[in-house]
């Protein structure tokens, strides 16, 4: 049991890390943080990711390893020498107990103090580097001020098209450039350049120029990018019951710091159980197999986070009391667990294979051989392959998305989020989640489908009857080269779509929930000091700054929108009270008032009571939202107003280059395991799968880095991994082809 579980346990965390590893790249290569410290942050972030794990490792590893006892008969063997499986009780609790107060140790110990010194870690490069969480198209918080650039250095300290909101002004400040310094006392200095601002006219029109303008920010409210929601992963068990009971004295709805507590203890709780349901679990099966182990614990797994978010909810609508929601989860897994370990103690796996000779359905009459099958080798391998491949894709995107639903539970907490929210949000992202995962579970699957052919000796027997190995696993490679069309689609339509369904679901269902909240946000509005910071979105030349945005009514309140120059800089600006769609784009301005500049003059003009602002107001820029119809039109509007479409390019180069990893990866994987005889271990082959996973995710990151910073041109950044991959997968291939000869 030890390998599997530690193999999971790494596998687990390996899988779910992955997805950070594409920032770290930027950091190092761009952003000016050696690579120790990006290493640092890895660690500090691997810690409380092990807690989350532990509980599926200890039940993956465990049915992996009673999977092999069975399909290799030795359960039943030992049955029938007088040794009852539910003997293998003892050696299975020893190892959770064991794992179980490893797992204490990290939930009380080790990861709040990993949290801890990661935040401090943050915390000390951003005040070194300021400007490493500078992003492009991303508004940057710093205190009340808030800070957008449309193109950011690689580096991050030099702006283009700078928009800053000043507080203390109470309106937006344009300017064409910036730069951004660290000072002697941590802060950041920043200096904007050729500047202008059209200032919100109460008594008439106003507006000021400015050569150079020169400020102090505020500390950043998000250092590169650390949750806030994250600091409860900080507080010791001590903190949090302090916490808690203030939450239980006000009563409060949702007492977060409550449920952290409780969860804390009952995660190693779960690790135990996990580790003794396996057998009952898994000795209830008609038939063993190897791959039984996965299966069982995927549907193990989905199910008790469901029951977590069951509980969740619970909690949330004040059904259950925080301690019972919490471990609700695993009352029940506790109680099956037991229900089933009683059927097993009656009655043996020896007493119930006797029972199915006795009164089982009556056996099949075995069919005549009538004659050589068509394509039998070739159905029998592309058999085998669908089944490891379906198997990895279902076991990575439960990883994926359990991981993600923990890490959302406490925003889902915060705007009392409904099941039926959750559902409909996750309905939207899984197809996100599921691309990611893809070229992974294609690569698995091969590597399974090879090891498995070589441990039963198949691959030899093909060799030894004249048929080489890479012609009788050609069908790995055509179903996976069919994927690749499919992959495209996913990604450049139905990705976009789920995306946009995804925010909107967020913005207009979660986020807006309950009358409460909406009286306290209410009342904090009002508690601050000086007007609400807006949003922006920039389309085709305009800058739309919106106060409140509710896109499922169609209302939009304290919108201005600015007439941009090239350089960025304001020529016209119309504002309004409120405003509402009215169709095809058009919005209608409740009491507009219309400002231009002309020869030095700002001055009033007639308004237009309607507003083209287009048929969607545009988010947050992310290119994987973006079909590759999209991007280009992005791309020629970003050119169009003379800016630099590099990152766009990479991007893009790298959406077309991106489907090809679902036949190049299994291809590699593949022509490795077949070079033979002798052909390579499964864990030779499995280790080398792993390695390439990562190291792809690696490449990819480190080619988009270098294409942003301008090191390599787009094209060589989005397509450079996909054609070294190629070229690996060339040689392999024609190795192969010279050791058939």
């Amino acid at each position: 049991m030890a390998g599997p579980t530690l193999f999971s346990l790494f596998g687990l965390t390996g899988v779910v890390l992955t997805k950070e590893l594409l920032g770290y790249s930027d950091l190092v290569i761009n952003r000016g943080l050696g690579a120790e410290a990006v290493l640092q942050i890895a660690f500090f972030q691997i810690v409380p990711l092990l807690t989350l794990v532990f509980p599926l490792a200890v039940l993956m590893g465990v049915l992996i390893a009673l999977g092999r006892l069975g399909a290799d008969l030795e359960i039943l063997v030992l049955e029938t020498l007088g040794v009852r499986a539910t003997r293998l009780a003892g050696p299975v609790g020893l190892l959770a107990i064991v794992l179980a107060c490893v797992c204490l140790w990290l939930s009380l110990v080790a990861a709040p103090w990993a949290s801890r010194s990661l935040d401090e870690a943050l915390l000390a490069m951003s005040r070194e580097n300021p400007a490493a969480q500078m992003r492009a198209g991303k508004v940057n918080r710093f205190g009340d001020w808030r800070l957008q650039a449309r193109e950011v250095s690689a580096r991050g300290d030099k702006l283009k098209n700078v928009l800053l909101w000043m507080p203390s002004l109470g309106d937006t400040v344009f300017a064409q450039r910036g730069t951004l310094t660290a000072n002697d006392e941590g802060g950041i200095d920043m200096m904007l350049e050729d500047g202008r601002a059209f200032l919100e006219p109460r008594s008439g029109p106003r507006h000021l120029e400015f050569e150079t303008l020169s400020a102090t920010l505020p500390d950043s409210s998000r250092p590169i990018e650390r949750e806030d929601s994250e600091q409860l992963q900080g507080m010791t068990l001590g903190q949090l019951a302090e916490r808690a009971r203030s939450e239980v004295e006000s009563r409060s709805r949702y007492p977060e710091h409550l449920v952290e507590w409780h969860r804390r203890l009952a995660t190693p709780v779960t690790t135990l159980i996990f580790g003794l349901i396996a057998i009952p679990l898994f000795l209830t099966r008609k038939e063993y197999s190897r791959s039984a182990g996965g299966v069982w614990g995927l549907i193990t797994i989905v199910s008790y986070f469901g029951m977590v978010q069951l509980g969740d909810g619970l909690i949330q609508d004040g059904r259950l009391s925080p301690a019972m929601g919490v471990w609700l989860p695993n009352l029940i897994i506790a109680a099956i667990g037991l229900w089933l370990f009683s059927t097993i103690a009656r009655k043996g796996v020896f007493g119930r294979e006797i029972d199915r000779q006795r009164g089982g359905r009556t056996p099949k009459p075995k069919r005549h051989f009538k004659g050589p099958r068509r394509f039998a080798l070739q159905r029998y391998v592309a058999g085998r392959f669908f089944q490891f491949a379906l198997l990895a894709f279902g076991v990575l995107l439960s990883a994926y998305l359990l991981i993600d639903i923990l890490e959302r539970l406490s925003w889902f907490a915060k705007y009392d989020a409904t099941a039926l929210e959750v559902v409909r949000f996750y309905g939207a992202r899984v197809p996100l989640l599921a691309s990611r995962v893809i070229p992974m579970s294609l690569l698995v699957g091969t590597a399974l489908t090879a090891s498995h052919l070589a441990v039963q000796g198949e691959l030899m027997g093909m060799r030894s009857c004249g048929i080489p190995a890479p012609r009788a696993m050609l069908p790995v490679l055509i179903l996976c080269s069919l994927v690749v069309p499919l992959f495209f689609v996913l990604n450049n339509e139905i990705i976009p779509r789920a995306s946009a369904r995804q925010d909107e679901i967020k913005r207009n269902e979660i986020k807006v929930r309950s009358p409460e909240k909406e009286s306290r946000l209410a009342m904090l509005r009002a508690q601050r000091r000086g007007p609400r910071a807006p949003v922006w979105y920039r389309v085709s030349g305009q800058l739309f700054q919106v106060g409140k945005l509710d896109v499922e009514r169609g209302v939009a309140e304290e919108i201005a929108i600015f007439e941009l120059e090239k350089n960025g800089l304001p020529v016209e600006r119309t504002e309004a009270e409120s405003a509402r769609y009215v169709g095809k784009g058009n919005w209608r301005l409740h009491q507009p008032r219309h400002f231009e500049l002309h020869d030095d003059r700002f001055y009033e003009t007639a308004a237009n009571p309607f507003a083209k602002l287009g048929k969607e107001v545009p988010a947050e820029v992310d290119t994987m939202h973006y079909s590759l119809e999209q991007l280009a039109a992005e791309i020629r509007e970003v050119e169009a107003n003379d800016l630099d479409a590099t990152a766009l390019w990479v991007d893009y180069y790298g959406k077309v280059a991106a489907p090809l990893a679902c036949i190049i990866l299994p291809a590699i994987v593949l022509f490795f395991a077949v070079m033979g005889p002798p052909f390579p271990t499964s864990a030779t082959t499995l280790l080398v799968s792993g390695a390439l996973g990562v190291g792809t995710t690696l490449m990819n990151g480190t080619g988009a880095s270098l294409g942003y910073g301008g090191a390599v041109p787009p094209l060589v950044a989005g397509w450079g991994p996909t054609g070294i991959l190629l070229a690996l997968a060339l040689g392999l291939a024609l190795r192969v082809r010279s050791q058939s000869r």
